[in-house]
């Protein structure tokens, strides 16, 4: 049996949509009004709450009809993305409006696929039902580009814009998308109205797809209900990353394999074009559903028959299930829409692990459960591959990233931080990442990686850093990923929920772990088995200081220049909950204000300067490691000396008694 590992899962929230696709596979009558049956929100929850019983490395992809026209959509993103889930949306686009943008990215949606069926508007909009479809969709991938909310392009091809291709790839390049899928329509349902792309015309597309993947590094292009996709890349390069014999088993049909379909209504299919349900999530539990289906025994372990079953591809494509299914066929018969004559030659086997004599470092190791599963297996057989022909017997975090800038360059894949045409490009300028920081990142897939270099500089910046590093994204990933040890009441979830409401993403993936961990902490001082609502509102004083601002103090800092004014804040906050202040005055931010610079003079004393001088901060650079060969900290230094510099009196920032207790600090000191 090979692996069932659940990599995808597609929940259809809803039969409602403001379009009338002719390719849509739901039920036609239903598009207007939905169903009187559709799962609520508390069964969504339940069902993302099942699937983290056994893994969180599930991409759950939250669709419909349209998503958007459900209202609790950002509260089930929100809470997936709390419980560990990678959650994004497929969405037609019209409704993506930068208010509706700003809060699916605020609740913590990983992504949009957006799907785009033609440049020609009038040809996307009879596709699509409705005029003035094209303008709404390419608003909302406008502002999803603006305000940084990653997305995909969906474009499902038909022998109407086939030729499109070349333009459709240069399109969600320009616009910044992250991926370009390219789906095969499989005609069941309304889509049996429609003519299918022709066998002929499907393996042009698919030969051009592989190739224009060679040709553009920065953008991902894969096909979709396309499983000869993989035979094709094969045939080009019999080492294809795109290929189960590399190890890689996120593309082609993962039908029941790694990937299933929830309906509005809780039932489960293997995908949207084999409609028979195997049990319902309402009567059954996911899991004994995902593991114990008949037919998803079939797909995992398939007796093929006809063509497909005598095709030395049969383990790496498998062909389409759906299409012969559809045409009232067998789930095992031919895949009619391959064009493809079997040459007699022996099977090509997926990758399989063997024991290796490469060991890997244990940092080397840690990286590697962090890559996607779908793609561990082959990450792990390129690296082991690259040590072994080097001549070595271990794998570190520098062959991994020798591999990673073999594959991108050194920029990375896209979206990384510094490559050419990345949105966040303009963000990275401000704050360094360590080139261990970077190496990690490159270890991860560009869907993921852009989403943890903009939580990781959000964080770094609220905590003042001058650099994101290798600790700062160890301790993030660690947060995020801690565990419930105790029962939590409805209440206390609900008190949870209640605090964070509103809060900016990187609170949601890491100050909630925080949160709740504090809370169990309270919980077990008490040495009770259950969370209540009161323990999460005593851990949200520990957790928040319950420290208020007067109305002066809070007016200080307000005014203070932007590149310390979240400094100030922070360093003023912590030495209150240290003292065990409730509210900051004024006078107490002077307190503090002159305490910290006086502990500045005391390490200007230590370099052995005797007067008042910016020479601290090139003594500093050869003396605190931090510093050394850090731009940033240097672009700060300049910043402030620039600010200072730039008043008349600029001994009046501190006033002439502080300015005098520090030069009285000074002098006197012995060089050294």
């Amino acid at each position: 049996m090979p692996d069932n590992d659940l990599f995808l899962l597609a929940v259809n929230l809803t039969r409602r949509c403001n379009l009338a696709c002719s390719h849509c596979y739901l039920d036609a009558h239903t598009l207007q009004n939905g169903s009187a049956d559709e799962l609520t929100r508390e069964e969504v929850c339940q069902l993302l709450d099942q699937i983290v019983e056994q893994t969180t490395e599930v991409m759950v992809v939250l669709t419909g009809g349209e998503p958007l026209l459900r209202p609790d959509l950002e509260s089930l993103i929100n809470h997936g993305t709390r419980r560990g889930l990678s959650m994004v949306v497929g969405t037609n686009g019209m409704m993506l409006t930068e208010k509706r943008v700003q809060s699916l990215k605020l609740a913590g949606a990983l992504g949009m696929g957006i799907s785009v069926d033609s440049l020609d508007p009038e040809q996307h909009d009879r596709f699509r039902g409705r005029t003035g479809a094209w303008e709404k969709t390419l608003a909302g991938i406008e502002a999803c580009r603006c305000f940084e909310l990653p997305f995909q392009i969906h474009f499902s091809v038909t022998e109407n814009n086939a030729a499109e291709i070349p333009a459709m790839i240069d399109f969600a390049h320009a616009s910044g998308a992250k991926v370009l899928n390219i789906f095969f329509l499989i005609c069941t349902g309304r889509g049996e109205s429609m003519s299918d792309i022709s066998p002929v015309t499907y393996e042009r597309v698919l030969n051009q797809l592989v190739e224009a993947q060679s040709q553009h590094q920065e953008l991902l292009i894969r096909a979709r209900c396309a499983p000869h996709f993989k035979r094709i890349a094969y045939e080009h390069d019999t080492r294809s990353m795109l290929t189960r014999a590399e190890g890689y088993e996120g593309g082609g049909c993962l039908a029941g394999i790694h990937y299933c379909r929830i309906t509005p209504e809780g039932d489960v299919t293997a995908c949207p074009y084999i409609p028979d349900s195997e049990g319902n999530i309402r009567q059954t539990a996911f899991w004994d559903i995902w593991e114990q289906s008949k037919t998803f025994g079939l797909l995992r372990s398939p007796q093929l028959e006809g063509k497909c079953g005598q095709c030395e591809y049969q383990q790496l494509c498998g062909g389409c299930r759906a299409r012969p299914l559809a045409m009232g066929g067998s789930l095992m018969d031919t895949d009619p829409w391959c064009s493809y004559q079997p040459q007699g030659a022996d099977v090509i086997q997926p990758l399989v692990e063997t024991p290796s004599l490469i060991s890997w470092t244990a940092e080397a190791e840690q990286r590697l459960q962090r890559v996607p599963s779908f793609l561990r297996k082959m990450v792990k057989n390129r690296a082991e591959a690259h040590v072994q022909a080097l001549g070595e017997q271990e794998v570190t975090i520098e062959h991994m990233a020798a591999l990673a800038a073999k594959r991108f360059g050194d920029a990375g894949p896209p979206g990384m931080p510094g490559h050419e045409n990345s949105p966040f490009d303009e963000a990275s300028k401000n704050l360094a990442w360590s080139q261990e920081a970077r190496e990690h990142l490159a270890t991860m897939p560009a869907f993921l990686a852009a989403g943890v270099q903009a939580v990781a500089e959000d964080v770094a910046r609220a905590e003042g850093r001058l650099e994101v590093n290798i600790k700062l994204l160890d301790r993030l990933e660690s947060e995020d990923q801690l565990e419930r040890k105790f029962d939590w009441s409805a209440e206390a979830e609900a008190r949870v929920e209640e605090c964070l409401a509103g809060k900016a993403r990187e609170v949601l993936l890491f100050v909630t772990p925080a949160l709740e961990a504090e809370a169990e902490k309270v919980t077990r001082k008490r040495r009770a088995r259950q969370v209540t609502a009161q323990d999460v509102l005593q851990a949200m004083k520990v957790f928040t200081g319950g420290v208020e601002w007067s109305r002066e103090a809070a007016k200080r800092v307000a005014s203070a220049p932007d590149f310390v004014r979240a400094g100030i804040k922070k360093a003023a906050e912590f030495n209150a909950r240290r003292e065990g202040l409730e509210v900051i005055g004024s006078g107490d931010l002077t307190r503090f204000r002159n305490r910290a610079m006086m502990r500045a003079v005391q390490r200007m004393k230590g370099f052995g300067m005797t007067e008042l001088s910016f020479d601290a901060f090139d003594i500093a650079k050869n003396k605190v490691p931090r510093l050394k060969e850090n731009p940033e900290a240097v672009k700060r230094f300049n910043t402030i000396r620039e600010f200072v510099d730039a008043r008349e009196h600029p001994g009046d920032l501190l006033g002439q008694e502080l300015l005098g207790q520090m030069k009285e600090k000074l002098k006197g000191n012995v060089k050294q």
